[in-house]
């Protein structure tokens, strides 16, 4: 591999078509409610892997009973992230979606420590403080610098793109640690077919979490969203994730993914015409930072 497509070039790549479903998925919620998106999008991914990946998949050296636990561990805390995520897109707006989502860089190096007795570096934890000050000022977006100071606090969409974030903390972990003991294409399909399993089940019940009636639209909005969220931002995400995050360290690669966020507005800005105001400004100033300060001196010492 050369130097310029190192696994960090990848992973920023996932980044950046990750930061593109906050905006379709905004336009497609209009139409369809949360968990029947999910359900549509990952079973559409699912037939696609399937057919990619069936030689694999059915070869008699991948039916393993060891691989099942640790897949579906790793399938059910991409579930969770995912569908918390969808659900706080209800309640608030695609740049503050992004950048809350973006907060799993807090809970990756406390995770690591507890999960996997490896401590981060320094220079990591450094970052980490300064991107989670970046991705509070960011939770604070709309309000000017007066308000910021007497009042601040997370709105309900907040609170729930939160939890997803977790589980995505939780899931990045996971795939450091089972991504080099399983074939990528095991746990990249048994990931999005359980995702649109369970998401098919929840659906018909998602009315009562939501306390509103669901109303479906098939329309463009909604096929724009599912063809991107499946074939970019699930097969092609997930393929790059599970095969090049395992030469990263996953605190390092928390910090990576936190670009996500930032691509998340830019987009934001130009479809939806979402702003950030001064001290969104300042959040979105402060994460970029925070993450270039992760990576100075490392490029040049990371090991091939």
């Amino acid at each position: 591999m050369t130097r310029i497509f190192t696994p960090e070039l990848f992973l920023v790549i996932a980044a950046i078509l990750w930061g593109g479903t906050f905006v379709v998925i905004k336009l497609a919620l209009d139409s369809v409610p949360p968990f029947l998106f999910l359900a549509v999008r990952f079973w559409l991914a699912g037939i696609i892997t399937l057919f990619i990946y069936r030689k694999t998949l059915f070869s008699k050296a991948n039916r393993r009973w060891d691989y099942i636990l640790p897949a579906f561990f790793v399938a059910c805390s991409a579930l969770l992230g995912y569908a918390f995520q969808t659900i706080g897109l209800v309640y608030t707006s695609a740049t503050q979606s992004g950048f809350m989502t973006g907060a799993y860089v807090i809970f990756v190096p406390l995770l690591e420590i507890a999960i996997e007795r490896k401590l981060p570096s320094l220079r990591t934890w450094i970052a980490v403080v300064i991107v989670v000050v970046g991705l509070f000022c960011i939770s604070q977006n709309g309000k000017s610098y007066e308000e910021f100071q007497n009042e601040f606090g997370f709105s309900f969409g907040d609170g729930i793109t939160l939890i997803g974030a977790f589980f995505f903390a939780v899931y990045i972990i996971l795939i450091d640690i089972y991504s080099k003991k399983i074939p990528t294409q095991i746990l990249v399909s048994f990931e999005i077919l359980l995702i649109a399993i369970v998401s098919t089940f929840l659906f018909p019940v998602e009315s009562v979490f939501l306390s509103q009636p669901i109303s479906v639209q098939f329309d463009s909005k909604f096929w724009i969203g599912i063809f991107y969220t499946s074939v970019f931002a699930t097969i092609f995400t997930t393929q790059i994730q599970t095969r090049y995050q395992k030469a990263v360290s996953p605190a390092r690669a928390g910090l990576l993914y936190s670009l996500e966020p930032v691509f998340s507005f830019f987009l934001a800005y130009l479809v939806l015409g979402e702003r950030l105001g001064v001290v969104g400004a300042i959040g979105s100033f402060l994460t970029l930072f925070g993450i270039l300060f992760s990576e100075m001196g490392k490029w040049n010492k990371r090991e091939e």
